[in-house]
């Protein structure tokens, strides 16, 4: 498990390096996630990690409930679309778990480090994964 980022600058950090490895998997290296997105396995979740790594893998058990998750089953819609459509759908459900990630930490923060979110401009300027 990772550190939690705890300043507005740590979950800009945070979010960036996750959607890089987003936009890697769902790009350069889609023939990869296609292949891991086997509709015959369990339930699958892509995870885009702070080191910006991904993973195609189960949910994982033992998280704090209120700790958002990925979409669950993106395997399971795989042969019944496009690639390309398929692909786009995962990345829209791949945006929403992102953006549920900053909230999520950006929640934690108290009053005086809220504050100070006005000063991170560049967390609006970051495109989203979506690509269609």
């Amino acid at each position: 498990m990772f550190a939690s980022p705890r300043t507005v600058e740590e979950i800009f950090k945070d979010h960036s390096a996750r959607r890089t490895a987003l936009v890697r998997a769902l790009t350069i290296e889609a023939d990869e996630v296609y292949i891991q997105c086997d509709p015959e396995k369990e339930n699958l979740c892509l995870y885009g990690h702070p080191t910006e790594s991904w993973e195609v893998t189960l949910p994982a058990e033992e998280v704090p409930p209120e700790l958002p998750e990925p979409a669950l089953g993106i395997n399971f819609a795989r042969d019944g679309m496009s690639r390309k459509d398929w692909l786009s759908l995962v990345a829209v459900h791949s945006d929403c778990w992102l953006l549920s990630m900053a909230f999520y930490f950006g929640a934690r923060l108290n009053r005086n480090e809220r504050g100070s979110i006005s000063t991170c401009t560049d967390f609006h300027v970051i495109p989203i994964a979506f690509f269609g």
